[in-house]
C-alpha cells in the first residue's frame, strides 16, 4: 500500500469514526453497496439491521464510495433481485457535468457552478414547477464529485416503474415535443385559382399565459427572435446548424418577414402582439423559422438528466454524508433553499480534516480555493491535511513528507 493510500485512508477511517453519516429513510430496506480503495471489486446486496453495523463497517473496511438503493426491499440483503422482493423506489434525477454542454475546458470549480445553475432550473422549472413536487418530498444531494442529485420521496412516485420514470425524463427533455400542439396550426386565406383551392395556413403563438412547453417555447422563441435580430445571412448558417443547408434567398426572406417594420411595428413584435405567426408571406419562410424553433430553441429549453438513472427502479445512489473516493469531498444533502448559496468547494470540506501541514509533490500547477483558503501551487509544497486529502485524491500531488494528519 502507498503512502498516499495509507494517508487517505486514515483520514477517510477517521471521519467515519467521529462523524457517521445518518441512517437514510427506510434503512432497514435498503440495499448497500462499495467501491474500495485497495480492492479491485464492487460488494453490494449488503441489507443493515442496525445503524451501528453500517457505521462499523465504514470505519472497518474504509470504502473509497458509499452507495445505497433507491428501491425499498423486503429483503435488502439477499443475492438476486428476484429475492429483495421490491416494494417501491424513490424516484432519482441525476445531473453532472457529463450531461452540460459547454463545460469541456472548465476548470472544477467552474463546472461545479456551470452544474448547479442547470441543477436550479431542473428544480424550479420542472420538479417544483411543471411535475408539481413539493418542497417536503424533495431533497437535493451535493454528490461529492461533479454533480448532483435529486430524491423524490413523494407517496405518488415511488410506486412507479421503469417506462413511467422514463416519459417524465422524456418531457424534461423535450423529447419528441408536438409542435403542432405548441404552435397549432390555423387557415387564415382561401384562395380560389380555376378548379384549384388554395389554403395559407398560420400557426398560433403561445400566449404569454401559457404554462409548461408552450411558455417555455415561447419565451425560448423571444431569445432567438433578440439574437437575429442584425444577423447577417452568413451569420445565421454559422451560428445556427438547422439553417445551415439554406439558400440566401430564403434566409433572406425569412429575416424579411421577422424584423422588416410594418404599420410601426416588425413582424417578430407582432407575431408577439397578436400571439400568431401570420407574418410570413410564404409558407416556406415559416417552415424554415420551425425548423430553427426545433433544432435551436427546444434543446435550449429542455431540462439536463441522466435517463438511465431515472428510470432505474433497483439504481445504487451514494449515500449523503459518505466521503467520494475521487475528491475527499462530503456527500451533503440539502433543501432546496439552501442550494442557491451552497459552495462545494466551501460546504462540502469535512470538518474532520484537520489544518495540520502536509508537504506535497505537485504533478501540476493547479490554483484553486478550498474552506475559503486560496492556492497556488507548484513543485513541492505545504499545505493543511484537508487541502492535502483533496489533492491526493485527485491525483494532482503525491506526499513529499507527511507532516501530521
Amino acid at each position: 500500500m502507498t503512502g498516499e493510500l495509507e494517508f487517505v485512508m486514515a483520514g477517510f477511517r477517521k471521519h467515519y469514526a467521529d462523524s457517521p453519516p445518518p441512517p437514510p429513510e427506510r434503512f432497514g430496506r435498503r440495499e448497500f453497496g462499495f467501491m474500495f480503495f485497495d480492492k479491485g471489486f464492487v460488494q453490494r446486496h449488503m441489507g443493515f439491521s442496525r445503524i451501528a453495523d453500517l457505521h462499523s463497517f465504514l470505519v472497518d473496511h474504509v470504502p473509497a464510495h458509499v452507495y445505497y438503493s433507491s428501491a425499498y426491499y423486503e429483503s435488502p440483503g439477499a443475492s438476486t433481485m428476484d429475492e429483495k422482493k421490491w416494494l417501491g423506489a424513490d424516484l432519482i434525477f441525476d445531473l453532472d457535468a457529463d450531461h452540460i454542454k459547454g463545460v469541456e475546458g472548465l476548470s472544477y470549480p467552474e463546472m461545479l457552478d456551470a452544474v448547479k445553475r442547470e441543477m436550479v432550473r431542473l428544480l424550479d422549472d420542472f420538479l417544483l414547477g411543471d411535475l408539481g413536487f413539493g418542497t417536503s418530498d424533495l431533497k437535493v444531494v451535493f454528490s461529492g464529485g461533479r454533480g448532483y442529485h435529486v430524491h423524490v420521496t413523494d407517496p405518488r412516485a415511488v410506486r412507479l416503474k421503469s417506462h413511467e420514470r422514463r416519459e417524465i425524463v422524456d418531457y424534461i427533455l423535450g423529447t419528441d415535443v408536438n409542435f403542432d400542439w405548441v404552435f397549432p396550426e390555423d387557415p387564415f386565406d382561401r384562395r380560389q385559382f380555376k378548379q384549384m383551392t388554395r389554403v395559407d395556413r398560420s400557426r398560433r403563438f403561445p400566449p404569454s399565459t401559457s404554462s409548461g412547453w408552450r411558455r417555455r417555447m415561447r419565451e425560448g422563441t423571444e431569445r432567438l427572435l433578440r439574437e437575429m435580430e442584425g444577423l447577417s445571412v452568413d451569420d445565421i448558417r454559422r451560428r445556427y446548424p438547422s439553417a445551415a443547408g439554406a439558400t440566401d434567398k430564403l434566409i433572406e426572406g425569412m429575416l424579411r418577414d421577422l424584423y422588416s417594420p410594418r404599420g410601426g411595428m416588425t413582424g417578430s413584435e407582432l407575431m408577439k402582439t397578436n400571439d400568431t405567426m401570420e407574418v410570413f408571406t410564404f409558407d416556406r419562410y415559416q417552415a424554415l423559422f420551425l425548423k430553427m424553433l426545433e433544432g435551436e430553441v427546444r434543446p435550449r429549453v429542455a431540462g439536463e438528466v441522466d435517463e438511465p438513472v431515472t428510470s432505474d427502479i433497483k439504481r445504487l445512489i451514494r449515500l449523503p454524508y459518505s466521503l467520494h473516493g475521487k475528491t475527499a469531498l462530503e456527500v451533503i444533502r440539502m433543501e432546496r433553499d439552501d442550494l442557491d448559496d451552497f459552495e462545494p468547494l466551501r460546504d462540502a470540506v469535512p470538518k474532520t480534516f484537520s489544518d495540520e501541514p502536509v508537504r506535497l509533490s505537485m504533478s501540476k500547477k493547479v490554483d484553486f480555493k478550498l474552506r475559503s483558503e486560496r492556492f497556488n501551487l507548484e513543485g513541492e509544497v505545504e499545505v493543511p491535511a484537508f487541502a492535502a486529502m483533496f489533492l491526493l485524491c485527485r491525483k494532482e500531488a503525491t506526499l513529499a513528507a507527511v507532516g501530521g494528519h
